[in-house]
C-alpha cells in the first residue's frame, strides 16, 4: 500500500512539473506564411488557398480570437496579461498571391500583417504599390504592414552602416510611401544578434519577429518566435501549433 501511495505522488509530481512547464512556456501562436500559391507548396511556409481557406475556418470553429500584431505587442508592451486564446497571423515577403489570403481573411474578418521587402515591392512576383493602398485603404480588410528590410539582407552579416540602413530606411521608405507608420519588423531567415535588437529598438519599432530563433525561451517582443505553418498543417497538427505550447518542445535555433 504504502509503494502505491509514493507511486500515484511521484506521478503527481512528475505532471505537476509538467503542467508548471508548460505554463510557463505558454506563448500565444504567431502564425507565419510567405505564399497562397498552389504551385509553391513544396516550398517554404506555402500553402494552397484552399488549405489556408480551411486553416482559417479551424481557427473561427474552434473558438480562437485572431488579433493584430500591433495588438498584441501593445499588450506586451503594457505588460498585460494574455488570453489563451489568441492568434496573430503574418506574411513575410509580399508575394502578389497574397492578395488571396487577404480575401480569405476578410470572409473571416480577420486582420494579417505583410512584411514587405522595400527593394522588391512591384517587381516580378511581389505585390504593387497599388494594390498594396489598396488594402490599407480597405478597412474591411484589416491589413497592416511592416518592414522586411531593404533587400532581404541576412542582417547578422552586415556591417553597421548597412544594417542600420536596411533597418532604419526600410522604416522611413515605407512610411513616405504608403503614410503610415510602420511597427513592426521581419528579420530576414530570421536572423538577428545584439546589435540589431539595439537599432530595431532605436528605430522606434514596436516589435520584431523572427522565427524559432533566440538566444533565450524568454519572450522578448523584439524577437518574436513564430511558427511555420505548411499545406500540411490541418486537424491534430494544426491545433499543436495553435495550443500555445508549440514553441515550448522546439529546440531553440541560435539567432545568427
Amino acid at each position: 500500500m504504502k509503494k502505491v501511495k509514493v507511486f500515484i505522488l511521484l506521478i503527481v509530481i512528475i505532471f505537476g512539473s509538467f503542467w508548471i512547464y508548460l505554463n510557463q512556456n505558454y506563448a500565444t501562436p504567431i502564425l507565419m506564411y510567405h505564399s497562397v500559391d498552389k504551385s509553391r507548396v513544396d516550398t517554404y511556409s506555402a500553402v494552397s488557398s484552399t488549405t489556408f481557406h480551411k486553416q482559417m475556418k479551424f481557427i473561427k470553429d474552434h473558438g480562437y480570437r485572431v488579433i493584430s500584431l500591433f495588438d498584441y505587442c501593445s499588450l506586451l508592451k503594457e505588460g498585460k496579461n494574455m488570453p489563451r486564446n489568441l492568434v496573430v497571423i503574418t506574411f513575410d515577403d509580399g508575394y502578389k498571391d497574397n492578395f488571396k489570403a487577404v480575401e480569405i481573411l476578410k470572409e473571416f474578418g480577420y486582420p494579417m500583417t505583410i512584411f514587405l521587402i522595400v527593394g522588391e515591392i512591384g517587381r516580378n512576383s511581389f505585390l504593387q504599390s497599388e494594390r498594396i493602398m489598396s488594402f490599407l485603404e480597405n478597412e474591411e480588410m484589416k491589413v497592416d504592414i511592416g518592414s522586411h528590410t531593404l533587400t532581404h539582407a541576412y542582417l547578422p552579416d552586415q556591417d553597421r552602416l548597412r544594417m542600420k540602413k536596411e533597418i532604419f530606411e526600410s522604416k522611413k521608405m515605407l512610411e513616405d510611401n504608403f503614410s503610415k507608420n510602420i511597427e513592426t519588423i521581419s528579420y530576414p531567415i530570421g536572423g538577428f544578434n545584439r546589435e540589431v535588437l539595439k537599432d530595431v529598438s532605436e528605430a522606434g519599432y514596436l516589435c520584431a519577429c523572427a522565427t524559432n530563433r533566440g538566444f533565450s525561451r524568454k519572450l522578448n517582443r523584439f524577437a518574436l518566435r513564430r511558427i511555420k505553418v505548411t499545406n500540411r498543417d490541418l486537424g491534430f497538427k494544426l491545433w499543436a501549433k495553435l495550443s500555445g505550447f508549440y514553441n515550448a518542445f522546439r529546440k531553440p535555433k541560435s539567432p545568427h
